[in-house]
């Protein structure tokens, strides 16, 4: 059995982190930086048990697993993933601006969360001034 827990076949299909320029988000957050390149998203498979989303500091010795290095808005230990049996579990760390989640690509939260919020395929994260953070498994489709 993985650190991973959960079934067989989830092993055959790990899950991954899609990290998005999100001009939508971007233009709910009154951000003074500027909007990068939308472009393709960064692709993060997600090993392990705890995931850190983040910023690099070499610092204060912080190397997130998901970096969202470009955008400022997003806290240096912002949120973090924890496997919790077919799915995920994120918190948010103290961060600043607060971790947001929507069930569906599109539907943007008004409120962040409070403490531990399940996860799973489909859902989205959103956190500083642009960073949108789709999970889902390998084998299933990419969104739009």
């Amino acid at each position: 059995m993985s650190d991973l827990g959960g079934e067989r076949g989830e092993l055959a299909a790990p899950w991954l982190a899609e990290v998005w320029v999100d001009p939508q988000w971007y233009d709910c957050q009154n951000s003074p930086d500027r909007l990068p390149d939308p472009g393709p998203p960064t692709v993060v498979a997600l090993r392990g048990s705890q995931i850190l989303i983040g910023r690099h500091s070499e610092a204060r010795a912080v190397t997130p697993h998901i970096d969202c290095d470009r955008d400022a808005g997003v806290s240096r230990r912002h949120a973090q993933l924890t496997r919790h049996g077919t799915g995920w579990v994120v918190e948010d760390l103290g961060s600043a601006n607060g971790t947001y989640v929507s069930q569906t690509l599109g539907d943007i939260p008004d409120d962040p969360i409070d403490a531990g919020h399940p996860v799973g395929p489909g859902h989205v994260l959103y956190l500083g001034s642009w960073t949108r953070i789709v999970l889902r498994r390998s084998d299933s489709p990419r969104p739009a």
